[in-house]
């Protein structure tokens, strides 16, 4: 797994009303005029954000060995800008069915927050000036880092279960100063994003 693949042609696309973000979709998303616009994107598993007429998406080009954010303009599809994850080592992934950009992004309004398990955690300003980063990974783990960042107050949050040395962390998400940390020795292999959960106003 891991290996350099050709890089599939994928792209992103606006359809509906009055902006990208509102309006019924049409029942026929191909038919003539439903299409607003669409843009040649790599491949990537993580979903696209929307935030300040922005949309924000993780991507990785195999041909390129390339893990890249890419920030497009929501009312004309338009690249506004791309970041390059210079990753040394690409993790081991699913060849067929995984990808080392499967986690979605986070933003506060100010600051946009990627994960990649092959680099680490990268906080950008809306125009792509990278503010801070928290280098980790690869991890051991056969499939990869699929876990996505969460913002929780003025923190943001990410966990990462593998076969071994699996944890929880919580950095400023102003500065990337780490808040705490906690380990997780009886957690292995889990793909999934953390969630608030209040219980008894805690």
């Amino acid at each position: 797994g891991g290996g350099a693949q050709p890089a599939p042609v994928h792209s992103l696309s606006a359809v509906g009303g009055g902006g990208p973000w509102s309006g019924p979709l049409p029942d026929v998303v191909d038919a003539a005029g439903a299409l607003r616009w669409t843009t040649p994107v790599a491949s990537g598993q993580s979903s696209p954000i929307l935030a300040g007429g922005r949309i924000f998406l993780t991507t990785y080009d195999g041909s390129a060995r390339e893990m890249a954010t890419t920030a497009v303009d929501a009312n004309t599809g338009k690249v506004l800008w791309k970041q390059i994850a210079p990753a040394p080592k690409i993790e081991i992934y699913h060849p067929k069915t995984g990808s080392p950009a499967p986690a979605t992004p986070a933003c506060d309004g100010e600051r946009l927050f990627v994960f990649f398990g092959s680099y680490g955690l990268i906080c950008y300003d809306l125009d792509g000036r990278k503010l801070w980063e928290l280098p980790m990974g690869p991890f051991q783990d056969e499939y990869g880092a699929g876990s996505s960042p969460m913002l929780i107050d003025d923190k943001i949050v990410l966990v990462q279960d593998h076969d071994i040395d699996s944890f929880l962390i919580a950095l400023d998400r102003r500065t990337g100063k780490q808040i705490w940390k906690t380990a997780r020795p009886d957690a292995v292999r889990s793909y999934s994003s953390p969630v608030v959960w209040n219980h008894n106003g805690r």
